[in-house]
This record gives structure tokens, C-alpha cells and sequence, in this order.
């Protein structure tokens, strides 16, 4: 297995074809899929399930497809959009394909941490999304360039349910590594795994996951795969490597940036200069010719 970098970032791995490994092993091996909102709904739960999330941060035409690829295998996904990703044709296609739409807010952050002005937008943009699918869940989107968590907009004077809300992706399921009866969370987050298993030890690659699942060790999982970080193809693998790595380069960036309360407009700089170098290497990392550049 190669690696990019300082080793963080793992190459040859996130394609749909190591994707379309899991999703055949969660069918293989008799896992029961839910979405967000049907596990929250589901009152008697099977000994083998997965929760399915894909938080849609940007590149819709790739979560489409993982969405096709997903309904093959009957598995059913909670899609999060934010406004930038929403569009009424893309959320009712999902939706036709069995899987669940739910909000990925940045409300608090956008306002700059005024409540007031995040609660306005949040229902503003709720209504907007219901006016064509509907929307029962959704799902803090991580705002690295500000220094607000949007996690925080709720509390008990003023929690989801008031807009109508089954719950929401963090803080509604309750996950737990070291418990077998609680669902363990896994994140393509930084594009390795990174969760240590009790049972199995570190699970870093996707082949890793693929042999959590094949050993039934943790029978519980919640997964939340980006669709951004897969790719269909050779070259979309180059750009989103190439994406990921210089996106984490600017979030490394601005925590000192917040720590400091400074500006964060460097953190764009940042990122560019960290794109040349992961191009390069994951170029070379697959033997790519000057005609496949």
C-alpha cells in the first residue's frame, strides 16, 4: 500500500471499485443498511447492521453516482446537502433511489456565531429543501474557516424537534468503540479510517473496513463516507487526492490562525502551495504517463 505525504493520506484506495467491495460485503455478510432517519425510527434493531451517511461537502455528480451504485445493492444512505449542493432534481433523484435528504447546515457559522440570525437561515433553508423532498434529519457541516462550531446551535431552550426534526447525525445516535451494542462510528474523514476496534485493532484502509465487516468482530457500524473523496476514475482520483491533501493542509493552517483569533485569509495561500506537491507525487504514485496527466 502506497502512501503520500507524511504517510497520512492513503493512495490507491477510495475509488468505486473498492467502494463497490464494501458495499458487496455489507450483502455478502447479511448487514442490514439504514439511513439516519430509519435507524432513529426503528424501534427492534437486527444483530448486523450499518448506518449509511454521505455528507455531500461538493462535487453532487459524484454522490449521484454513488448513489446508483449503492440502490444496485439495495443499500439505502442518508445524503446530506448543503445549500451549495442542493438542487430539487439532484435531492428527488436520491430520493427516488431509496435513499434519505437530509440538511448539512453551516448556519451558526455563516452568522458569524449570532444565534438569532443561524435559527432565521436554518428554517429559511429547512422550508427551502421541503418545498421539493422531505427532511426529518440533519447534520452539522465542519466550517473549518470559522471559529464557530455549528454543533452549537442547539441546546435545550431551543433544540432540533422545534423544526419538525426526527434528530439529528450527531448527537441523536449514540455511538460507542468499546461497546458491542452501540454502533461505531467510522469516517473517511482525512482519507484513512482511523478508529481502533477492540476486537480488530486499527482500521485504517478500506480493506481494513472490508475485513471488519467479513469478521462480524464489530457487527454495529456508522459510516460516513464523503463522496468527494471517491472517485470513478483515474484521473478524478488524482484530483481528489490532490483536493484532500491541500484541504488538510489549510485546516492545519487556520487552527493557529483561530487559536490567535488572527485572520484566516492566508489560509488560502496555504492551500494552493499544497497543492503542487500531492499532484506530483500520487501522479507517480500510479505510473501515469505524460498522455494520462
Amino acid at each position: 500500500m502506497a502512501l503520500i505525504g507524511d504517510g497520512q493520506f492513503v493512495v490507491r484506495d477510495f475509488t468505486f471499485e473498492v467502494y463497490e467491495q464494501v458495499l458487496e460485503t455489507l450483502t455478502e455478510y447479511g448487514y442490514e443498511t439504514y439511513s439516519v432517519a430509519s435507524f432513529l425510527e426503528t424501534e427492534t434493531l437486527p444483530e448486523r447492521y450499518v448506518i449509511v451517511r454521505h455528507d455531500v461537502d461538493r462535487r453532487p455528480s459524484i454522490a449521484q453516482s454513488m448513489a446508483h451504485l449503492e440502490a444496485e445493492y439495495d443499500v439505502e444512505a442518508t445524503y446530506y446537502l448543503r445549500t451549495s449542493t442542493f438542487s430539487p432534481e439532484f435531492a428527488r433523484t436520491l430520493v427516488d433511489l431509496g435513499h434519505e435528504v437530509g440538511y448539512h447546515y453551516e448556519d451558526l457559522a455563516r452568522a458569524k456565531g449570532n444565534r438569532e440570525l443561524a435559527y432565521e437561515e436554518f428554517e429559511r433553508n429547512l422550508d427551502r429543501f421541503r418545498e421539493h423532498v422531505e427532511v426529518t434529519t440533519a447534520c452539522s457541516h465542519g466550517s473549518p474557516l470559522s471559529p464557530h462550531l455549528n454543533t452549537d446551535m442547539w441546546d435545550d431552550a431551543r433544540p432540533p424537534e422545534r423544526y419538525g426534526l426526527t434528530g439529528i447525525a450527531y448527537g441523536s445516535i449514540e455511538t460507542d468503540d468499546a461497546d458491542p451494542q452501540k454502533p461505531t462510528y467510522v469516517s473517511d474523514t482525512g482519507r484513512h479510517w482511523g478508529v481502533v476496534d477492540p476486537t480488530a485493532g486499527r482500521i485504517d484502509t478500506t480493506e481494513d473496513l472490508i475485513e471488519l465487516l467479513e469478521s462480524g468482530a464489530c457487527p454495529r457500524l456508522y459510516v460516513l463516507a464523503h463522496p468527494s473523496r471517491w472517485a470513478r476514475s483515474r484521473g478524478e482520483f488524482v484530483e481528489r487526492v490532490s483536493w484532500d491533501v491541500a484541504a488538510e493542509a489549510g485546516k492545519r493552517a487556520v487552527v493557529p490562525l483561530h487559536r490567535a483569533r488572527g485572520r484566516v485569509r492566508s489560509t488560502a495561500s496555504e492551500a494552493v502551495r499544497a497543492v503542487s506537491q500531492p499532484v506530483a507525487m500520487s501522479k507517480n504514485v500510479l505510473g501515469m504517463t505524460p498522455r494520462d496527466r
